[in-house]
């Protein structure tokens, strides 16, 4: 059996306070994730939280995309799971790093279904 599915796991550390406090940012963003990356969307939830931070969901033709913000600590947790394959989750988190501007990732990508393997892999940005 080969796998079902591609996903990373993803903590985003030292980013901008602006890309994370604002629903409205973090859902113009993923949108612009999921188009420039060949995902097809099929709906969307967003959550403002009060006084900041956001929750989100980009539900997709093979899976989603999520994230999670503390602006307060200037982190993200960023979920990706495609059924398509890994070149467009690959593609959609570079990008997904090149608009958010973490200083620091910490992810993991693995193969979902039989015989999974785990990979963990720090990046570091000045």
């Amino acid at each position: 059996m080969k796998e079902l599915g591609f996903h990373i796991v993803a903590e985003f550390w030292k980013c901008s306070v602006e890309n994370l406090k604002s629903a409205g940012k973090i859902k113009k963003i993923l949108n612009d994730v999921v188009k420039n990356s060949g995902f097809v969307k099929v709906g969307e939830a967003f959550h403002q939280f009060d006084p900041n931070g956001v929750t989100g969901i980009i539900l997709l033709s093979t899976s989603h995309i999520s994230i999670h913000t503390w602006p307060e600590i200037n982190y993200a947790s960023l979920d990706i799971y495609s059924c398509g394959g890994k070149v467009p989750a690959k593609k959609a988190f570079d990008i997904c790093v090149k608009k958010f501007k973490p200083k620091k990732v910490i992810y993991k990508e693995f193969f979902r279904g039989f015989d999974s393997k785990v990979s963990r892999k720090i990046m570091k940005f000045k």
